[in-house]
């Protein structure tokens, strides 16, 4: 063996015995040091929590003795202030004071009265007669004494329970010389409540324990490696331990002192090795516990997710701070991503949602445009038909007169229902009419009368003498009407039915309930029709969606659930509202139909006027693809007088138009018809000449020919069906102005 190996191995032996008995002194003395530091600590600890407890006795004390010195207590224990008792320690002060039980003394030790904190029924009581017993002998040694300010503190122990126990001579501080006039014992049981209360002052968990142990006012038993009991014995006021109190601590020194050996030990192994200890210090204390702490709030963010996990601590201005700094913008990039991504999904849905509703009424459109013309063709020829026959018929007073005037009505309303439908998407304006709302309520119930509702008891009360409203009638009879028929179909057909009409007016008075739908409607006088049915009622998370457009609660068959929808359209078209609540006795359902009242300084339109007379023997061109409505309605004008010359499409019209452009006074046409339309009929007449006679539209789809065609094509527009007495007002009229429009 060379001998700079050797030398090497006598080193490393050298070294190595020095190391370990390194080792072990520093092992020794760090053990020694931090036993002593734990043994300080546990005494410190039990003086602290006897010191705490002796304070709070003082602080009884003190409350003992501010009432002893009171002079009512005083004239109290003399017989002169019966209620002192009463008023100062009813149960809030008893609770807010912490006193348990409270007795008062005369001289000679008598409890003159007692009371104790509430029981569980809240109710003060005496103090028991047993315990007043245990607690006179304390009180006897109090009044035997010649100084008046003498103060009993002690502590005892009643079954399992620690009580403070502070006695106190009453006097008269304005009158030392009368000398003691009785006493005033103040108990405080330290019960669960209380020590709670205690360990929160300590700051540590606090219990109480009755097995008293060795002399020592404080001595400690070892739990586990993590925790320990501190035991500070608790002593009466003549030096007896009563009770232990038992505090729970960890142990920290141990831990730390046993962490701080093996360092040391470490540290002596490396001292030959300073530099390389030196390395590894200073990457343990400036590198490893911060990469540790960014590892470990890295893994927090892996477990919370990164929109739930709190942001990594950043320390210093390094690299690593660097990092955690950049780990931080991530998490702010990744959430404010999420909440674009969260928005962006709302937004869809929402979106989503609109283009659901908007397909749907575009095929709703598109099936009832679809229908509309044949529809209003037949529902017009339908209504020339019967208005002949009732023309024709000899008497006013024949029987079949009502039932034709029923089937006009009927067609009017017919009318109504496909106008509303053809403009479920436009929202067309009303045509408003003055008129009282009871006896548009009366029509409706005849008109409902005899068909959807016949099995239903209809019963209607009006609260309100003033009921002028300003509305277009088809179009709220067909609102009520739909009302009716939904609380029928609640009822299966069978019920009673209440319909109430009352006045509103907003703001409300004190005391009064608005309605269901009316907020938001502006101050005024308003009138409110209730409809409430006798059915199931409409279940709570359905009641915000019954006015949705194809939402019903009604079987397969039996609703298309546009009805509500519609009647929510129109009303608000009047400037009302409608809402839906539950009845309050549980059974039924009520809509709330809201209507401004008719101002009588705002003049209203009417949608008929007077009619226009005979035509006198005037010449009218009539267009129209549809041949029933072309023989009712030249029926019809014929009989009042005038020269009707028929076309069945607008190419024919033309033609008859080119034939006799000087012969026709007046000109009504179609919109819709094969080839030539009513617009293109009208177009190639107002460019035949300035003299044009006068051109009216009648038409289902009046909504095909834009707002400028109208204007400057036409005179005057109407909607299929049309009444005799409004086409016979309208011709003239157009016919009195004397002007085309080309």
């Amino acid at each position: 063996m060379k001998l700079q190996h050797k030398a090497w191995v006598l080193v490393l032996v050298i070294v190595g015995l020095g190391t370990a008995a390194a080792m072990f002194a520093a092992r020794h003395v760090v053990g020694a040091s931090f036993a002593q530091l734990e043994t300080e600590r546990t005494e410190r600890e039990g003086e602290r929590a006897r010191r705490v407890l002796d304070q709070q006795v003082q602080s009884l004390a003190a409350t003992a003795r501010d009432y002893a010195y009171w002079s009512d207590a005083v004239a109290f224990v003399r017989g002169r202030k019966p209620d002192f008792l009463v008023d100062n320690f009813d149960a809030e002060n008893l609770g807010y004071l912490r006193i348990s039980q409270l007795l008062v003394h005369d001289l000679s030790g008598r409890v003159i009265a007692s009371v104790s904190k509430p029981g569980e029924d809240g109710q003060l009581r005496p103090v028991p007669a047993d315990t007043q017993l245990g607690l006179l002998p304390l009180a006897k040694p109090v009044l035997a004494s010649a100084d008046p300010k003498t103060v009993l503190q002690t502590l005892r122990v009643v079954g399992e329970v620690v009580e403070v126990v502070v006695v106190t001579l009453v006097h008269d501080p304005d009158r030392p010389e009368l000398g003691a006039q009785g006493a005033i014992t103040m108990v405080r049981r330290l019960e669960p409540d209380e020590l709670e209360r205690f360990a929160g002052v300590l700051m540590t968990p606090t219990r109480l324990s009755f097995d008293l142990h060795d002399d020592k006012d404080v001595h400690v038993e070892v739990i586990d490696e993590q925790s320990q009991d501190i035991h500070a014995k608790l002593r009466d006021h003549l030096g007896r331990p009563v009770a232990e109190l038992v505090m729970r601590v960890d142990r920290s020194l141990y831990q730390q002192g046993r962490w701080l050996a093996w360092t040391s030990m470490g540290l002596a192994a490396l001292a030959g090795l300073a530099s390389a200890f030196l390395l590894v210090a200073l990457l343990d204390r400036l590198l490893l516990r911060r990469l540790q702490q960014l590892h470990a709030d890295v893994g927090g963010i892996t477990r919370q997710g990164p929109l739930d996990a709190p942001p990594v601590r950043v320390d210093g201005n390094d690299e690593l701070s660097q990092l955690g700094q950049g780990i931080n913008d991530l998490l702010e990039r990744v959430r404010l991503d999420a909440q674009a991504q969260r928005e962006a999904h709302e937004q869809q849905e929402a979106l989503q949602m609109q283009l659901m509703q908007s397909q749907k009424t575009e095929a709703l459109g598109r099936l009832t445009g679809g229908i509309a013309h044949d529809f209003n063709n037949s529902l017009a020829a339908i209504t020339g038909w019967v208005r002949l026959a009732a023309e024709d018929l000899p008497d006013p007073e024949h029987p079949s007169s009502e039932a034709l005037q029923q089937a006009l009505k009927a067609t009017r309303y017919a009318d109504g229902l496909m106008r509303q439908l053809l403009a479920f998407g436009r929202q067309t304006p009303p045509k408003l009419r003055r008129l009282h709302w009871g006896n548009l309520i009366d029509d409706t119930r005849q008109l409902v009368a005899s068909g959807l509702t016949k099995r239903c008891e209809l019963v209607v009360t009006q609260t309100v003498a003033d009921d002028e409203i300003d509305v277009d009638p088809t179009q709220m009879q067909q609102v009520m009407v739909n009302l009716l028929i939904n609380a029928s179909d609640a009822m299966q057909g069978e019920g009673r039915i209440e319909m109430d009409l009352r006045a509103l007016e907003l703001p409300l008075a004190a005391g009064e309930r608005l309605p269901p739908g009316a907020h938001g409607l502006p101050h005024g006088r308003y009138l409110v029709l209730t409809v409430c049915d006798h059915g199931p009622g409409v279940p709570a998370e359905l009641l915000n969606r019954v006015f949705e457009p194809f939402f019903t609660t009604k079987g397969k068959g039996r609703g298309t659930g546009l009805g509500l929808s519609v009647a929510q359209g129109i009303v608000q078209r009047h400037h009302g509202a409608i809402g839906l609540s539950n009845r309050t006795e549980g059974t039924g359902a009520c809509f709330h139909l809201i209507l401004p009242a008719s101002r009588p300084d705002v003049p209203v339109e009417p949608i008929t006027g007077p009619d226009s007379g005979p035509g006198q023997g005037r010449k009218v061109l009539f267009v129209d693809d549809d041949q029933l409505v072309r023989h009712a309605w030249t029926a019809l004008l014929e009989r009042q007088g005038w020269v009707v010359t028929r076309a069945r499409d607008g190419e024919e019209g033309w033609t008859q138009y080119e034939r006799n452009s000087q012969h026709f006074d007046l000109v009504l046409t179609d919109q819709s018809m094969p080839g030539l339309d009513g617009a293109g009929l009208a177009r190639r007449i107002r460019g035949a000449g300035p003299a044009s006679p006068p051109i009216i539209l009648i038409s289902g789809h009046v909504n095909e020919v834009s707002a400028d065609d109208q204007r400057t094509l036409f005179n005057a527009v109407l909607h299929k069906p049309v009444d005799t007495k409004d086409l016979g007002r309208v011709m003239h009229e157009v016919l009195a102005t004397g002007a085309s429009r080309g």
